[in-house]
């Protein structure tokens, strides 16, 4: 049996040995932050399920591989984003997708931090929100996926610089330099910071 909240590894380690319920419970754990960071990178929740479900499978046939020292987490963002970019060089899997589905995963309660901090808006302050939310998706749109990828993954995900730079394969340092371009962007596009849409958990 699994131990209650064993961490990561720990399940990692014994799925390698045989134990499916361990392998269930990562599973678990990870199913929807996995969902919807592949639904933020390609914009089509379909396309998105079934990249999820492949980087699962993919991760449960490389356990053999798998280094139980190293963070768990890593491993799997970094199996889900290598599937996602190759689903995204298929064009006829892309398509739009509003900020507020792309941050709320459709079910996530993940939106922009100013609604959430007023539970109970003005109708005047929700078409803000709703314009803000059209502003920040069509300025989403133009940004290259590597500065998608860090806005995703340090404000939205809460990840700090050396997480989200083992999943993207570079330094902390380009982690910091992607980030720093992205907000540059956001603040001469609209003024606003990517705070805006999620925390920086290195700040």
């Amino acid at each position: 049996m699994v131990a209650d909240r064993a961490s990561d590894e720990a399940l990692a380690k014994l799925a390698r040995e045989g134990d499916t319920k361990a392998f269930e419970e990562l599973f678990e754990r990870y199913k929807s932050p996995i969902l919807n960071f592949i639904y933020r990178l390609i914009g089509n929740r379909e396309t998105a399920e079934e990249v999820t479900q492949e980087a699962f499978i993919r991760a449960y046939k490389s356990l053999g591989i798998f280094d139980p020292r190293k963070r768990f987490s890593a491993w799997i963002y970094t199996i889900a984003r290598n599937l996602a970019k190759n689903a995204l060089r298929d064009k006829k899997y892309f398509r739009d997708v509003s900020l507020e589905k792309a941050i709320s995963g459709e079910g996530e309660d993940i939106k922009l931090k100013h609604v959430l901090s007023d539970p109970n808006p003005r109708p005047d302050e929700i078409a803000l929100d709703e314009e803000l939310s059209r502003n920040v998706q069509a300025v989403l749109k133009k940004l290259p996926a590597e500065l998608r990828e860090v806005i995703t993954l340090c404000n939205i995900e809460q990840m700090t610089y050396k997480e989200a730079s083992k999943i993207l394969g570079v330094s902390e340092a380009t982690v910091m330099n992607r980030l720093r371009k992205a907000k540059l962007i956001f603040m001469k596009e609209l003024g606003i910071d990517t705070k805006s849409f999620g925390r920086d958990k290195n700040e």
